[in-house]
């Protein structure tokens, strides 16, 4: 299973590590390409769009500040939703409270 994971900073970078360490095939992408540096060290491939990341990724995990980032990257021209085909899966992990949900 090949997972792409979206937002590699404080709480994704560890969860995507954990991931990468436990042999997982991974596609990263963050807005900051020096943060997706160790996971490309250690195997990972990049995505240049969230798009292109759904469309090489059985499961698609997203890990951002905010809701607004979320919508951005999932709804957006280029975004996860455009890359997305039947039996995939999204998993939303990001910083969140109810209010905004």
């Amino acid at each position: 299973m090949k997972i792409g994971f979206i937002g590699l900073g404080n709480a994704g970078g560890k969860l995507a590590g954990s991931l990468q360490r436990h042999g997982y095939d991974m596609v990263v992408r963050d807005l900051d390409a020096t943060a997706a540096q160790p996971f490309l060290d250690g195997g990972a491939l990049w995505a240049d769009s969230p798009r292109e990341l759904a469309e090489q990724c059985e499961v698609v995990i997203t890990c951002l500040p905010s809701p607004a980032v979320v919508r951005e990257v999932m709804e957006s021209a280029d975004g996860v939703l455009a890359g997305l085909s039947g039996g995939k899966t999204w998993l939303e992990m990001s910083t969140t409270d109810e209010s905004e949900v």
